[in-house]
């Protein structure tokens, strides 16, 4: 049972993350029980991006290195993400059109667009694994090879107010992680199949 249940909890925490991260900042409020919802939900891209990570581990094979560059660009975009919450809390004590406020609130502003960077590299090393395995369907591939490099540009952009392709890389982990619910053992089985041989390597 345990087998059955623990991947897709996994998956399914992609779209816990999705929905959390942006249900209740939807509602344009900064009230403590709408920031805490949002904390939850970068929580819970931690497991989605662990069991994501070990079918791109599955398909390349343990002595590949793209499934880890994957791991750790999520953790660092994850953080950055975590970390960007502090300064923008912190503003709440000043008022609005003090240097302090605008200082602070800058900081959110600006470590939210940059964490960008490293989700480009996640979503980039993902789309390699996907079509040259096919540990992942085809479309999700090329999808998150779309998205990579849109990341990547609008990151680079740090005086930006409002991140676009932000919206692509949540709208790929939402169906990513439908996918991987829907059809974990298939999924997992695919990229086992695809896995080189220890031989080969």
């Amino acid at each position: 049972m345990h087998e059955r249940i623990l991947p897709r909890l996994g998956a399914a925490s992609g779209v816990l993350f999705v929905v959390l991260l942006f249900g209740p900042s939807s509602s344009g409020s900064d009230s403590q029980i709408v920031v805490a919802l949002e904390l939850l939900g970068l929580l819970f891209f931690i497991p989605f991006l662990g069991y994501l990570c070990s079918v791109l581990r599955a398909a390349e094979g343990p002595s590949g290195w793209l499934w880890v560059t994957a791991l750790g660009a999520g953790l660092v975009g994850v953080t950055m993400k975590l970390a960007s919450i502090a300064p923008g809390w912190a503003a709440r004590d000043f008022d609005d059109g003090t240097a302090i406020h605008k200082a602070l609130d800058r900081m959110n502003e600006t470590a939210f667009i940059a964490q960008m960077l490293p989700d480009g590299v996640l979503l980039a090393a993902i789309a390699i694994v996907a079509l040259k395995t096919s540990a992942l369907p085809r479309w999700l591939g090329w999808l998150a090879a779309v998205a990579a490099p849109l990341l990547l540009v609008n990151g680079m952009f740090l005086d930006a107010d409002f991140g676009p392709a932000f919206l692509l890389f949540m709208l790929w982990t939402l169906l990513a992680s439908v996918v991987l619910t829907v059809r974990p053992s298939a999924v997992r089985s695919q990229a086992e199949r695809v896995a080189p041989s220890p031989g080969l390597v």
